[in-house]
């Protein structure tokens, strides 16, 4: 049985307020970096360089990146030894405007 995001979101507003204050100041930047996406298994830092003049480290950005994997917004891509790719093909802006509501 999976967790409801809204659940999900509590829990991370609770067990950390500084990574739910950075996810919701920063959602948009990871809206932008996922729409303008051209590869469908990209790393963090592919889809980090992409992002013009990003207010956050690639560091950061990678931790926001894991949290939407964390949500099931996101998927790694498990088929390679490296475990920073992430499967885009199935992202849905539905999901992040869900998301964005809720942090709202």
């Amino acid at each position: 049985m999976s967790v409801s995001l809204p659940t999900q979101i509590e829990a991370l507003e609770s067990r950390s307020p500084q990574h739910y204050g950075t996810l919701r100041r920063h959602l948009p930047l990871l809206r932008t970096a996922l729409d303008d996406a051209t590869r469908p298994y990209p790393t963090s830092r592919q889809l980090y360089d992409q992002l013009e003049d990003p207010p956050i480290p690639p560091h950061t950005f990678g931790r926001l990146l894991a949290l939407l994997v964390d949500f099931g917004i996101i998927a790694l891509y498990t088929e390679r030894s490296s475990a920073n790719r992430y499967d885009i093909r199935a992202y849905d802006a539905a999901d992040l405007e869900e998301l964005a509501a809720l942090l709202a």
